[in-house]
């Protein structure tokens, strides 16, 4: 057979059925991969990506960065005079009045909400059941990999 039409088989098998009956080259192919369909491919056991284990565990490195980071944390806390105690407790106090505000602000925000008028909770409701659907409707689509 010509190499022209052995070609056009190889690219699209379904289109050229009947070629395997002409050339014996493409009919033995066809037979081979015939046979290896119907055993199947049995893997064992796949082997591990660096990710799941297989690889250099990097636990050592980030343990010596905490503890040169807590070391030099101490180190400042000696030349500044200050106690670690006393400022870690100054900085938690800072924390809850900026959490107390923020939960002041919130609740501001949430009863000016119920006060508006209700054209704008409309609207608001509206974006929000859009913006809910176009997510909907984006997570539902099929992903585009790269054999698209």
């Amino acid at each position: 057979m010509t190499p022209d039409r052995c070609q056009q088989y190889l690219e699209d098998p379904e289109a050229h059925p009947t070629h395997p009956a002409e050339c014996a080259s493409c009919r033995a192919m066809a037979e081979e991969l015939s046979s290896v369909e119907a055993e199947g491919v049995v893997i064992p056991s796949l082997p591990l990506a660096p990710w799941e284990g297989a690889g250099h565990r990097s636990w050592p490195l980030v343990a010596g960065v905490l503890l040169a980071v807590a070391a030099m944390a101490g180190a400042f806390f000696a030349i500044g005079g200050a106690s670690p105690r006393v400022e870690l407790a100054r900085a938690f106090r800072s924390g809850v009045d900026s959490t107390n505000a923020w939960a002041g602000f919130l609740s501001t925000a949430g009863s000016a909400l119920q006060h508006a008028p209700p054209g704008l909770q409309l609207v608001i409701g509206l974006a929000f059941l859009l913006v809910n659907a176009l997510l909907f409707v984006m997570l539902r689509r099929a992903p585009r990999g790269i054999d698209v």
